[in-house]
């Protein structure tokens, strides 16, 4: 068992990752609670979603930030060294070229904190997303 220091929760996994309190409503709350030196990261990515399709619907669903109602067409996630942008099988699969040189599970593309973020990659993604 792993204790949080902050909360005292008790989880299986050390370091699980979870909310210390009251969950975020919102995109803007969620980047709030991140560790500092990830938030300006997580506001430009928000940014650039944010960007291509303005009037998505955005909320939280799964503890991550989600754009999209009844049909999501992206999340992303924080992780210890990287974000992890979901853009779902089919869009990793279109992309594959583009893709070469990040690391990608299934539906998801690992963005690592040390590098730059890679805005006009991730605007192709999200509308192509959007589009299928």
């Amino acid at each position: 068992m792993w204790v949080c220091p902050k909360c005292k929760r008790e989880f299986k996994r050390i370091n699980q990752s979870h909310y210390c309190g009251k969950a975020p409503k919102t995109i803007e709350e969620w980047i709030i609670q991140q560790e500092q030196p990830v938030q300006d990261y997580f506001q430009k990515l928000h940014q650039v979603i944010s960007n291509v399709i303005p009037d998505m619907k955005q909320r939280i669903a799964w503890s991550m930030p989600t754009y999209g109602d009844k049909q999501i067409v992206v999340q992303f996630s924080a992780c210890k060294n990287h974000a992890s942008l979901y853009v779902g099988e089919k869009a990793i699969e279109h992309f594959s070229r583009d893709l070469h040189g990040y690391e990608c599970k299934k539906s998801a593309v690992y963005l690592q904190y040390s590098q730059p973020l890679p805005e006009a990659l991730i605007a192709k993604m999200v509308k192509w997303c959007y589009e299928n």
